[in-house]
């Protein structure tokens, strides 16, 4: 009930077309219970007493009044259908608005088929039962409560015993609301799986079909599917052991009045007329009753989706602005840890008491061995994740007091495995600076060396790029990322594997446009090319979430033994030999 309550509440703008759908619901029933009186009349005034007066006035008020019901119930659905959409449309926006508020420790909880199954199936679960199922049920109420007035009216002991069945009834939909409502939040959980393997196997086709998988990740989706289809089963079975029993209850109902009522008739206690008059009322009785197991059914998946809807919304940003933030400071980009430690939920300290400071302007690499903390250490600066202790700071500033939005403007990254969106070249490159002109989104481009594939393309700086931009060669996705960042001017530049999925001509023209980029530009480097290191003006080396050492090539091979591992594993060529800083 909580849950239904609080899905209410997405009713309040559209309150007036809800009261107005309401209302044309009260009509509908009204016209509904004119017509057995109108029975009534005939039976008893017409057909008994012979009042032809009577009957054209009759037929012409039921013609009137199956009118009036046509046109009610055309505009309950216009209106009921347009709150339904509505709701959606709000609930989906809001969904998707908290999203993008959500730390990014949220995701990597939560997969990305469960949130597209709580945007699309919960969803429309939940905006089919607020926009159809309240005003019908408000409908059935109605017509529970004025039907039975009416049948009190015409034989009170009648009508008690016509209500004798409802204990029996709502005792029988409470016994399987307990015993459905866990299965079918199940199988909306289960529905996420399908979605979810879905997902990551369209995603994921080409490492599918890379390594030869394509029948066992079809198995492996069939077991996911058959799980959802069991859970289906038994919710099937659960409607199919109750709802017929909530059908034949009110049946049951009915064939007591038709002998108790019948006999009345033939005894003369009850006019014919009032007889199929009453008679009438308890079949229209009898709907509100049938489809009891139809609204408890309706209500318990939406509270099923709702539930779902609602662990997204009441999920909070584990990283948040904090009351009263400063603006970022101003200051060339410095940037400095403090004994720093953190931790993923659930995992080992990845760094450990990290102590670095770069100063404003420099270039420095960082590298070391897998795992061993260099992605993470550059994530705390833009405040993707929080420091478990230690402060980063920004020009002074610890990152933590800072606004979030202009923290993250300062702060670039291009990464191996770039993400361009479904959208034109030119909207992926001004992503991070919407009001850019042509001519700034152009210059970005040819310091990136992207321009010239760029205008060979079919459209040029329009032509839309596939999903996750898997229509580009893996460098020309790259180079579109540099572009991208360098579009954004920021403040500190993280190269993360940046020029890994390029050749080494075309390396060769990227790292001449990075290094008019990051000079005076605060630049963090992990990379494993040479090359690319070459681009440092020093080297931090990282081994178990500690600096293990900092200097020059030419410092650290004299130093370190760790680097010079590092180095005659492959990391690191002869061609850093003599470099200083």
């Amino acid at each position: 009930m909580a849950v239904l309550l609080r899905l209410t509440t997405f009713l309040r703008p559209y309150r007036t077309q809800v009261i107005l759908a309401a209302l044309s619901a009260v009509g509908l029933m009204a016209a509904a219970l004119t017509l057995p009186y109108l029975t009534r009349l005939v039976i008893d005034e017409v057909l008994q007493e012979g009042r032809r007066d009577l009957l054209w006035p009759i037929v012409g008020a039921t013609l009137l009044l199956v009118l009036v019901r046509s046109v009610l119930t055309a505009v309950r659905r216009v209106l009921a259908g347009g709150v339904s959409l509505s709701v959606e449309v709000d609930l989906r926006a809001r969904l998707f608005a908290h999203l993008q508020r959500l730390s990014l420790s949220y995701f990597d909880r939560m997969s990305v088929g469960q949130l597209m199954s709580r945007a699309s199936n919960d969803l429309t679960t939940v905006r089919f039962f607020l926009g159809y199922g309240l005003v019908f049920l408000f409908t059935q109420a109605f017509t529970l409560v004025l039907v039975t007035g009416l049948m009190l009216l015409i034989d009170w002991q009648l009508a008690l015993l016509s209500l004798a069945m409802g204990p029996a009834l709502l005792a029988i939909a409470w016994v399987y609301t307990r015993r459905s409502s866990p299965v079918l939040l199940d199988v909306q959980q289960r529905a996420g799986e399908v979605a979810q393997m879905a997902e990551e196997s369209a995603v994921g086709i080409r490492v599918v079909k890379a390594f030869g998988r394509e029948d066992e990740r079809s198995a492996a989706f069939g077991d996911t599917a058959r799980r959802a289809f069991d859970r289906n089963i038994d919710a099937a079975r659960l409607r199919a052991r109750y709802q017929p029993a909530m059908a034949f209850v009110p049946v049951a109902g009915l064939a007591m009045v038709l002998l108790v009522g019948g006999l009345q008739t033939i005894d003369g206690r009850l006019t014919l007329g009032a007889f199929v008059q009453f008679y009438l009322y308890l079949t229209m009785l009898m709907a509100p009753f049938r489809s009891l197991g139809i609204l408890v059914g309706n209500a318990q998946r939406a509270i099923a989706g709702g539930t779902r809807i609602f662990e997204v919304l009441d999920a909070q940003p584990e990283i948040a602005e904090v009351e009263g933030a400063h603006p970022v400071p101003a200051g060339g980009g410095r940037i400095t840890f403090e004994n720093v430690w953190f931790a993923y939920d659930g995992s080992p300290e990845l760094l450990r008491g990290v102590d670095l400071d770069v100063p404003a302007g420099r270039t420095v690499a960082l590298i070391g061995r897998t795992a061993s903390g260099k992605t993470s250490l550059t994530q705390l600066i833009p405040r993707f994740y929080d420091p478990t202790a230690g402060r980063v700071l920004l020009d002074g500033a610890d990152v933590r007091g800072l606004q979030l939005d202009p923290l993250r403007r300062e702060v670039a990254a291009v990464t191996q495995e770039p993400f361009l969106f479904s959208a034109s070249v030119r909207d992926n490159i001004a992503f991070g600076r919407p009001d850019a002109d042509e001519q700034a989104v152009r210059r970005a481009a040819r310091m990136a060396r992207a321009e010239g594939f760029i205008d060979a393309l079919p459209n040029g700086f329009d032509t839309v790029i596939g999903e996750r931009g898997f229509t580009l060669s893996g460098g020309q996705r790259q180079r579109v990322a540099i572009a991208r960042a360098i579009l954004a001017d920021p403040r500190v530049l993280i190269l993360d594997e940046a020029t890994a999925s390029v050749d080494a001509s075309t390396e060769r023209e990227i790292h001449a446009a990075l290094a008019a980029v990051m000079r005076g530009r605060t630049t963090l480097v992990i990379a494993h090319r040479l090359s690319t290191l070459a681009l440092a003006d020093e080297l931090v080396v990282l081994e178990e979430g500690r600096v293990a050492a900092r200097g020059t090539h030419a410092e650290l091979f004299a130093s370190s033994e760790l680097y010079r591992e590092i180095h005659d594993a492959g990391l690191a060529r002869s061609e850093l030999v003599g470099r200083e800083s």
